[in-house]
């Protein structure tokens, strides 16, 4: 079998994963390969896709990044994924247009501490819209006003 057809195996350098994911209260959330929350960025575009954080946003809310495969979906539309070119030259993965990010505040797996920050950031739905229920209404921590 020629392995580099399948792209990397789950878990290796390269892969990233979409997955939607329950959370009580909240609903349906996306997910990474490591269960952590992703978000969307209510200054950022999504025709034409467009991130608006960078520099010391992107410190706070890291992009999430495409790997070297196309990522494995899980209770996600192939056709909804795609990726932005980020100004440094990375490729960050889009949902139905909106850049997908991190929070640096999450530290485990199901947490939503970026959830209402700055009332622009927000957990993002596997069909690309905001989750608007659960998590807080406040500021993230910092105030860095991103």
């Amino acid at each position: 079998m020629a392995s580099g057809t399948q792209g990397p195996e789950h878990g290796q350098p390269g892969h990233v994963m979409l997955a939607a994911t329950a959370v009580a209260g909240v609903g349906a959330v996306v997910t990474d390969a490591a269960g952590k929350t992703l978000y969307r960025f209510d200054k950022d575009m999504s025709t034409p896709p467009t991130s608006n954080c960078d520099a010391q946003c992107a410190t706070t809310w890291p992009p999430a990044l495409a790997g070297e495969a196309p990522p494995m979906l899980q209770g996600i539309q192939q056709s909804q994924v795609g990726t932005l070119a980020r100004p440094d030259g990375s490729k960050q993965l889009t949902l139905n247009g909106w850049a997908l990010y991190e929070f640096s505040g999450d530290k485990a797996p199901g947490q939503m501490n970026g959830q209402g920050a700055n009332g622009t950031w927000f957990a993002i739905a596997p069909d690309g819209s905001k989750v608007t229920a659960g998590g807080q209404a406040q500021p993230a921590a910092g105030g860095s006003g991103y």
